[in-house]
């Protein structure tokens, strides 16, 4: 009879740890956090193909880019130098891309950090080591001029 008590118990507890981890699973589908379950929609707004492509006007010179990254601390502060490229805000209207004008997007150890709308910007925080800071600059429809610089820093 003993046996059998502790038996039902491990079958109890057994029981609500299942009935835990299902509700926990279900709460998870549920909250989607990866937005996995959004389906495309043809309406959103979206950048056609065509809309720019890579290559410069006739006669236009192609942007340029270069880093300057000063370290203090645990913050770095970073000037974007280009040359034939103005940083401009993101409008909202993807088709609205202009060469020689955009943002660039910022990769910290190969991991992107955002985007920046400025020349000027200052990374703060950094954990001690050595890191990969990549820059690329973009239209402003996200579509890449293929022009990037990459440069290695360290905090102490």
């Amino acid at each position: 009879m003993k046996v059998f008590i502790i038996s039902l118990r491990n079958l109890i507890l057994g029981g609500i740890v299942f009935l835990i981890v299902l509700v926990a699973g279900i709460i998870l589908l549920v909250k989607d956090p990866l937005h996995a379950s959004d389906p495309y929609s043809p309406g959103d707004q979206s950048v056609p193909a065509s809309a720019l492509t890579a290559d410069p006007p006739a006669g236009a010179a192609k942007p340029s880019l270069n880093l300057d990254v000063k370290v203090e601390g645990d913050t770095a502060e970073v000037k974007l130098l280009t040359q034939n490229f103005q940083f401009v805000e993101d409008s909202g209207d993807a088709s609205q891309a202009v060469f020689g004008q955009g943002h660039a997007h910022l990769y910290l150890n190969g991991e992107p950090k955002g985007m920046i709308y400025q020349p000027e910007f200052l990374l703060k925080k950094l954990p001690k080591g050595e890191h990969e800071l990549r820059v690329e600059l973009n239209y402003s429809n996200h579509l890449p001029y293929k022009v990037e610089a990459v440069k290695r820093i360290v905090v102490q």
